[in-house]
């Protein structure tokens, strides 16, 4: 079986990875990685994914053509995401930017799980609660 993980180089991607990994029910899994390592510290997962044999090549979900080159998987877990509950509004990101990471990006990847008939879990850390409560 081949997952691709998207923004495995990320929090809770690099743990989710080294958690498949180390489970005994899932034999001959092959984990394909994709992440544009604009987060900070996600360079610091980077080398150790690669250690454990994890396929990880740097991308861009925003970019339909970049997701062309991935090969056949059977799932994708999509835990890649602007995960701050104050993008967008905070002046640090635009609301384009937002849109495009999170919503682009979903898009693109169903369209590769349509090409490959792949499952998909989505992990969405968008918000769902008003900032005015914040």
């Amino acid at each position: 079986m081949c997952v691709l993980v998207t923004g495995c180089c990320g929090f809770v991607g690099s743990e989710l990875v080294c958690a498949l990994l180390g489970c005994s029910d899932l034999p001959g899994l092959e984990i394909i990685g994709i992440d544009n390592l604009s987060r900070r510290g996600s360079w610091r997962n980077l080398d150790r994914l690669r250690s454990l044999g994890v396929h990880v090549q740097h991308g861009d979900l925003r970019s339909a053509s970049g997701l062309e080159a991935i090969g056949s998987i059977d799932c994708v877990i999509d835990a890649a995401a602007n995960p701050s509950v104050l993008a967008g509004v905070d002046g640090k990101a635009s609301s384009r930017q937002l849109i495009e990471h999170n919503l682009l990006g979903t898009v693109n990847i169903l369209a590769l799980c349509k090409r490959w008939d792949a499952g998909l879990i989505l992990l969405s850390t968008s918000r769902v609660y008003s900032i005015a409560t914040l």
